[in-house]
């Protein structure tokens, strides 16, 4: 009797189909590379078509998977949301991911904004706190009921673009120690056990804090800012320091969450770690075909870097989606921080 797995008189068989999936989609071969090591290494002659349809083909199994992502992302306190451009055809698309230590959900989208976020449907009626750059889309009223949190390193990239100029070094070298004292405190007191920093150190923080944002404001050109760059004797870094100080003043209680909720980290590296092997993937593997190539990319990368974080082996997770016909799903276990 035939195994269910053969399917035609002619076909590969679920471990060569994981072992191409994988090379294409954890080692980022492209698709002649992938058949190249597939017949060196395993007398596999497998043409480039077929290995072209494998992600898709997976990602049609994986349904189940992604729903439970995303109920499993609702359901955590504390979410990283980033996103990233890629080429697909002739022109750009953006991947968004919404990752935390134990979960990683990668969509493509045509767009960056708001409407990327709503389509792939786990932020918007999320209640946790989100952490992420400071991109106005997370500013809209479909995110208004979680909380923000912007990453710090980021801030510290901007301060030091803006310290450079030596009228703001003095208020940008401040501004930076008081963040690296937040993450301190803050890192500090998530060690004791405690759910926020001590409110005498936070308010020390926060009294230093607003001592630098007025600093920043008196080393800026008299008068208000003109409406055009150039204009009124403000200079390019001069706008640029003023538009800092304005984001410094009015979105504290986003740069200083870690304070009042120590399970916010300082950065955002879960999220762009997680963008990482996609950029990777654009630049050895080039432009996706189309837009559902890069969405199964991102289904299957999904896929295989949750399951790293539970320390489940990857070759054996995509053997079982044509083996089994279902994923693998995660439950909640310690991360794998290896």
């Amino acid at each position: 009797m035939f195994p269910s797995e053969a399917t035609g008189p002619t076909c590969w068989g679920p471990r060569a189909k994981a072992v191409a999936a994988y090379l294409m989609a954890r080692q980022h071969l492209p698709l002649e590379r992938c058949a190249e090591a597939m017949a060196v290494l395993f007398d596999a002659a497998i043409g480039e078509g077929t290995l072209a349809g494998l992600l898709p083909d997976a990602a049609e199994r994986l349904d189940p998977f992604l729903a439970e992502i995303g109920r499993l992302l609702q359901a955590e306190p504390v979410v990283y949301a980033d996103e990233t451009s890629i080429r697909v055809g002739t022109g750009l698309h953006w991947i968004h991911t919404i990752s935390t230590d134990l979960y990683t959900l990668l969509a493509s989208h045509r767009t960056r904004g708001i409407d990327a976020i709503v389509d792939i449907g786990v932020l918007n009626n999320y209640r946790g706190v989100i952490v992420h750059d400071g991109l106005n889309v997370y500013d809209r009223d479909e995110l208004a009921d979680a909380t923000h949190a912007q990453c710090g390193a980021h801030l510290l990239r901007h301060l030091a673009a803006v310290g450079v100029v030596w009228k703001y070094t003095a208020w940008t070298t401040a501004m930076r120690s008081v963040l690296l004292d937040a993450k301190t405190a803050s890192e500090h007191a998530r060690t004791a056990g405690l759910d926020h920093v001590p409110l005498l150190t936070a308010a020390s923080i926060r009294f230093r804090y607003n001592h630098v944002i007025a600093d920043a404001f008196t080393a800026l050109p008299a008068g208000p800012p003109p409406r055009r760059r150039n204009r009124g004797g403000w200079s390019h870094t001069d706008r640029d320091a003023w538009n800092l100080a304005c984001r410094f003043r009015d979105q504290h209680a986003q740069v200083l969450r870690l304070l009042t909720n120590t399970r916010v980290s300082f950065d955002n590296n879960e999220a762009e770690r997680s963008l990482r092997m996609a950029k990777l993937h654009d630049k050895i593997s080039g432009a996706f075909r189309n837009p559902h190539h890069a969405e199964a990319f991102c289904t299957v990368r999904s896929y295989i870097q949750t399951g790293r974080k539970h320390a489940v082996d990857t070759l054996d997770n995509l053997t079982r989606l044509w083996t089994t016909g279902t994923p693998w799903l995660p439950t909640v276990t310690t991360a794998d921080t290896g």
